[in-house]
Formats: structure tokens, sequence, C-alpha cells
């Protein structure tokens, strides 16, 4: 092998070095991530679902995991579809566990003469 053969070989090896670090090597740290967290999940435990849905680990059957994401209200999702185990609730989720679950009304006010007076009398659309 000349020194021209190790050249036109150096950018394809260089190529291989990097596809390594930048690809294989960072999504074999998510999976080995994700394994470990899903052998980590106990009954009790606040997660969020990889779709972004909150709410506490119920029981959990095998690769299924039952979750409650509102009172009385239960999931059931494979372990896979764990994104992560939250110590802290989002302040909306908070919010509206807080709430007190009575519908909210609202007072509308109609036109009384049938017509509407921003319009100026021409129809709607």
């Amino acid at each position: 092998m000349n020194s021209d053969d190790v050249a036109n070989l150096l950018p394809i090896v260089l190529l291989v070095v990097l596809a390594y670090v930048l690809l294989i090597r960072p999504a074999r740290k998510r999976a080995r991530d994700a394994a470990t967290l899903q052998e980590a999940l106990s009954a009790g435990d606040r997660i969020m679902l990889t779709s972004g849905i909150f709410g506490r680990v119920v029981n959990i059957d095998g690769d299924s995991v039952h979750v409650e994401v509102a009172p009385g209200v239960v999931l059931t999702a494979h372990r896979g579809a764990v994104g992560k185990i939250v110590t802290d609730i989002p302040a909306e989720t908070a919010a509206a566990s807080n709430d007190d679950h009575t519908p909210k009304t609202e007072t509308v006010t109609e036109a009384q003469d049938g017509h509407d007076d921003n319009n100026s009398g021409r129809g709607t659309i």
C-alpha cells in the first residue's frame, strides 16, 4: 500500500469515526438510559409519557403500565412509552388538579333589536 492509497482511505475512515461519535454512541446511551428508567419504575411514581401526558403509576403488569392521569381516569400504556420520571408537576397540571372540577359558566348578552350596531346594517357572512 502506498501513501496515495492511504490518503484515499482516510476520508472514509474519518466519516465512519464521525458517524460513530455523532450517531451510534449517543443512540446507545439513550437506549441504555431508557432501559434503566423503565426498570426503575414503581407504583406511585409521577411520570411523563412520550406523548407528553403526565400521570402517576398505579400498577405495572409486565410490559404494561397503568397510569392515573386524573382522579378515576387510568390509561394503560406500554412500558416503552414512559418518557421520564418527574419529580415536580408542571404548573398548568398542578393548577388543573387543584381546581374543584366545577363547570365554569359564562354570561353572554345578545343583541335585542336583531342587528349588530358594529356592522352598520350589513348582513353577516
